[in-house]
């Protein structure tokens, strides 16, 4: 652990610091951020907690509320107490602009630093970033955990694959950050050069900015022989570093200290109940330069019943499912990509790269899921494998879709998120 008096932290003692710190962080919204004192003022809510499940009376935070006061409206502290500036990918609309203060890269450098302590990182560690650095939070947020620990940095940053694997190789790196599809990306370049990524040095890797199955994540630890942890965050709340999953790889641990956590019902904004899935809400309760009172995350999850084996004392929510924006409605099913994925890693002829196109026939929806080979087959052994895949989807998702296994190499490759849905319908 890299924190343990914090980790371990007695529950009776966390609720009671939660409790400290949303009383603090709710009176400082309404006092300097005008956005907050409008909302709670329209809604005839004082910003008074006694006891958590007061957040409940609280407004929610959507993107569109970061959005139309972007890039700059919802900024507790004058301009001058800001020292750096990230923006998300803006994969699904607009960038989000978020400016942290020192106080707030410093938190953030612990988080990250717990998260990748968990995940086996160590000042002993050669660490390489293949991410871009810029203003995306990703590759910082890893630099800044890692600098933290005192493992030694490679920050390779954006693109060239094989040069990626000759530094990885040259430098002997153990410990590797990104997004799980540009891992298996990598070990296919590592192939194609007569490198075997399991005979590399790495031996730990942490993986997120993307949904990831436990499917995927067995496929990445079995090509490249290391162990494997997922890590969650989004740039509304710091970036990278909100959770991460322990060496018991059942669930990922939040850190409840920084951040408070709710499950709501996507229809109604109702509070669930432990083990009940729903969409995650979150509350920043140390951030100083741009305070985010529970903000809809659309990421969907259920947060565990009691304590993990690993002593940590934190609560744990599911690896997530997707978001409540990505699911799509086919012939009356609700899909999310992250079924398709699992049913696709389950088969070892095929390789890592999938599209999933939906698309209208008369009136009817028609799915369609390309999937590469994992090494050229004749048509015969593509039609076997894609019947294969057709029974497993079915199983999982109820519906028939149409399954084709193109060449190796024939899909896009995304160094960044990997865009899996076309969806012609719109």
């Amino acid at each position: 652990m890299f924190n343990p008096k914090i980790e371990k932290m007695p529950r009776k003692e966390l609720k009671e610091l939660q409790l400290k710190r949303l009383r603090k962080i709710v009176r400082y919204a309404y006092e300097n951020v005008p956005f907050y004192r409008e909302k709670f003022k329209s809604a005839g809510i004082e910003p008074t907690i006694k006891k958590l499940d007061d957040i409940e009376k609280l407004p929610f935070t959507t993107k569109d509320d970061l959005r139309k006061n972007a890039p700059f409206g919802l900024l507790a502290l004058p301009m001058e107490n800001y020292i750096e500036l990230h923006a998300s990918s803006g994969t699904t609309g607009e960038p989000i602009t978020v400016c942290y203060t020192r106080h707030d890269l410093e938190v953030w450098a612990e988080v990250m630093a717990r998260c990748l302590a968990m995940a086996g990182l160590t000042k002993k560690d050669v660490f390489q970033i293949p991410i871009p650095y810029g203003t995306f939070t990703g590759a910082f947020g890893f630099h800044y955990g890692g600098q933290k620990i005192g493992a030694l940095i490679v920050p390779t940053g954006k693109g060239d694959s094989e040069r990626q694997i000759r530094l990885m190789k040259y430098y002997n790196v153990t410990f590797i950050a990104g997004i799980a599809s540009y891992a298996m990306h990598l070990a296919s370049v590592a192939k194609k050069m007569g490198i075997e990524p399991s005979e590399l040095s790495v031996r730990n890797g942490i993986f997120g900015a993307e949904m990831f199955t436990k499917a995927m994540k067995k496929r990445i630890e079995e090509t490249w022989n290391m162990d494997v942890h997922d890590i969650y965050g989004l740039t509304e709340m710091c970036g990278p570093g909100v959770s991460a999953d322990c060496d018991e790889h059942d669930g990922l641990h939040l850190w409840e200290d920084h951040f408070y956590a709710e499950i709501i019902d996507s229809e109604t904004g109702d509070v669930l109940d432990k083990e009940e899935e729903g969409e995650l809400v979150l509350t920043t309760l140390t951030k100083e330069g741009m305070p985010i009172i529970r903000y809809r995350t659309r990421d969907i999850t259920f947060i565990y019943d009691g304590l993990c084996n690993c002593g940590r004392t934190h609560l744990k929510h599911a690896p997530i499912k997707g978001r409540s924006d990505d699911m799509v409605i086919i012939k009356g099913t609700n899909v999310f990509p992250s079924q398709i994925e699992e049913a696709i890693m389950k088969n070892d002829k095929v390789g890592s790269e999938w599209l999933m196109i939906i698309d209208k026939k008369g009136d009817m929806d028609e799915l369609t899921i390309k999937v590469e080979g994992r090494k050229k087959y004749k048509e015969e052994e593509k039609r076997k494998i894609a019947e294969e895949l057709k029974k497993e989807i079915r199983i999982i998702t109820t519906l028939n879709a149409n399954v084709e296994i193109v060449e190796p190499d024939s899909l896009p490759k995304h160094e960044g998120k990997a865009k899996r849905v076309i969806d012609k319908r719109l």
